[in-house]
């Protein structure tokens, strides 16, 4: 037995056999692994997003006004949860799911009356729960006031009459004018 082990027919076929099976078993499974990977990837987080900032019109601050689309094919497993945080101020808002092909906007009530240029920074989970996270930035630019303006309200002079607003008068109707120099006296008879 232990010659048989050495003889070199046996190594000879031994090795041929492993040349012949073994490699390109081996070669075949590595492929294998490399297309699940590449499939598994083949969802690359293909998506764009901007910000901006604005005044709110009810005078509370400055807004970052958000807005992300998920570029991936619409499909089940393409769907995103996205959350949304402005980088300068720490608030954030939840922009939910968004599915593949779908764009979502979203604001950022910052309550800042003015703020930096700066960056918001958008998470990225998939909705269906599989592995992955990633995360993509924005930049917005810098806003220097959103203090609201009082109405300017006119100013009298002191010693100075308040003005009052005239009516306006209509056409005079039915008024008899009874003039008491103006009676006619009889005239002397002669």
């Amino acid at each position: 037995m232990i010659n048989l082990l050495t003889s070199p027919k046996f190594i000879t076929i031994t090795i041929a056999v492993i040349a012949i099976l073994v490699i390109p078993l081996t070669i075949i499974e590595v492929q294998s692994q490399q297309n699940l990977k590449q499939n598994a990837e083949g969802i690359l987080w293909v998506v764009s997003q901007a910000a901006s900032t604005t005044c709110a019109a009810d005078g509370s601050g400055a807004n970052i006004a958000t807005m992300f689309t998920n570029e991936e094919s619409r499909n089940a497993s393409t769907a995103m949860n996205v959350t949304v945080k402005d980088n300068q101020t720490g608030k954030s808002v939840n922009m939910g799911s968004i599915a593949g092909g779908a764009t979502k906007t979203n604001t950022i009530r910052t309550g800042k009356n003015a703020l930096n240029a700066g960056t918001v920074t958008f998470t990225l989970t998939w909705t269906d729960g599989h592995s992955g996270r990633d995360s993509r930035t924005a930049s917005y630019k810098a806003i220097n006031s959103c203090i609201p303006q009082p109405t300017p309200t006119p100013t009298i002079p002191p010693g100075q009459p308040t003005p009052t607003i005239c009516p306006t008068l209509e056409p005079v109707k039915n008024v008899h004018i009874i003039c008491p120099n103006c009676q006619l006296s009889p005239s002397p008879s002669p």
